[in-house]
């Protein structure tokens, strides 16, 4: 028996005593969660010393305590993980492979279930108030945790090596637009346009890969929105966090067991229309819902924006341009391009560096002179510059002056000297 069993072993001959002497107790752990938590320590503590004589080294014997009393109040191996503000993103591959993102960056971790039951046993725990249960019948699932934190967990037969379990923390710490500049995601500059570009009610697009930051960006723009306007934003779960803001919320609601009531973005979007927002910010679009987007930036919604998956600004049109066409049978490619061409004014693409740092890539305006086919034009590109040996990106004017500033109420210092290389 290894190290590993011999500690599981360990646990269950605690965990059986602990269970018995709280149903003989009748411990109410509504009542007072602290008071129960330090009495199980109390009796933890007490029966390692016992049953291994002392020999087991407190560090071990620590880690018994605490896994037992994470598994009773919390979700067990990665309750501390989920406490713990440096970790972004956790990532359960199986009972036995636990990993997570810090700072952008990947670490496996030393926490492990002890076998595909218990890892059950708390993805029911975390699903439990969604009201949501994954089955053979629906192997995978979206759901929020209380916190904002989302959820995705897929199952047998999808998985084959077991329960995958990824949970992307809600950030309780507003993140503002000087943590993005110290965090060299963009620079003074930039923030200074992008402010005007919210300002003057562009309708914006961030597109990039999956945890490239578009969603904390669209927070921050969101920010910069005038305190008169009437916002509506639309997300499968809840992830923006616009405050001080007249703000309405609006979340999908997946088909409950029997297969209805069902209530996707389309649906809140077509909505949303009839609830006089000044703007509808949609979380991502990824769907035959970009039809009535584009629509609606094209009938007076001007300042809208939304994020979707796409490694450029050409890519991200193409994209929308495909999803669009989803939502209509009897629009044609060319009337879809016309209507992008028409509504999306600012492309901005965020992306994931191999050191794990998040930047701007590039910010692109949508030329409209020509109203067949896309034309970009990038106003900010990522340049590189060697020092040494270290390799330094920056995000720099490339020169070009957009054609939207003709139209800005505000120009806020965008002259043309604010362009030049």
């Amino acid at each position: 028996m290894d190290k590993f069993e011999k500690i599981i072993q360990i646990k269950e001959e605690v965990r059986t005593k602990v269970l018995a002497k709280v149903k003989k107790n009748a411990l109410n752990y509504k009542a007072d969660d602290a008071l129960v938590r330090r009495n199980i320590e109390v009796i933890l503590e007490s029966y390692v010393q016992t049953r291994l004589g002392g020999q087991m080294d407190d560090a071990v014997r620590r880690f018994i305590i605490e896994d037992l009393v994470n598994e009773i109040f919390g979700l067990g191996p990665i309750d501390r993980l989920i406490n713990d503000p440096t970790v972004w993103e956790i990532m359960v591959n199986g009972p036995r492979e636990v990993y997570v993102e810090r700072e952008g960056k990947l670490q496996k971790t030393d926490a492990v279930f002890e076998d595909e039951d218990q890892l059950y046993f708390y993805i029911e725990r975390i699903l439990s108030p969604s009201g949501r249960r994954v089955t053979e019948f629906e192997p995978y699932i979206d759901a929020r945790l209380p916190d904002g934190s989302r959820v995705n967990v897929v199952r047998r037969p999808v998985a084959a090596n077991g329960p995958i379990l990824t949970i992307r923390r809600a950030k309780y710490k507003m993140m503002e637009m000087q943590d993005l500049i110290q965090r060299k995601t963009l620079d003074e500059k930039v923030s200074q346009f992008l402010k005007a570009c919210v300002h003057n009610h562009l309708n914006i697009v961030l597109a990039g890969g999956p945890g490239s930051g578009k969603t904390t960006i669209l927070n921050i723009l969101s920010t910069f929105i005038s305190e008169g306007e009437r916002i509506i934003t639309i997300e499968d779960t809840l992830e923006l966090r616009i405050s001080g803001k007249h703000r309405v919320a609006l979340e999908t609601r997946p088909s409950n067991i029997e297969g209805k009531g069902q209530i996707v973005i389309r649906d809140l979007l077509r909505n949303a229309l009839h609830m006089r927002p000044d703007r509808v910010i949609i979380g991502e679009v990824r769907g035959e819902e970009a039809l009535d987007m584009l629509q609606c930036m094209n009938i007076g919604r001007e300042g809208s924006m939304t994020t979707l998956h796409a490694n450029s600004p050409l890519d991200a049109l193409l994209r929308l341009e495909t999803m669009a066409m989803m939502g209509s049978t009897n629009v044609s490619s060319e009337l879809i391009k016309r209507q992008i061409i028409s509504a999306i004014d600012l492309i901005i693409v965020v992306d994931r560096l191999l050191d794990g740092t998040r930047r701007v890539v590039s910010i692109s305006e949508v030329d409209k002179t020509n109203p067949k086919d896309y034309t970009l034009k990038d106003i900010f590109a990522l340049a590189r510059r060697q020092e040494g040996s270290q390799v330094i990106f920056e995000l720099k004017p490339t020169g070009y002056v957009p054609e939207f500033l003709k139209k800005f109420k505000d120009l806020e210092s965008l002259n043309d000297n604010f362009f030049k290389i």
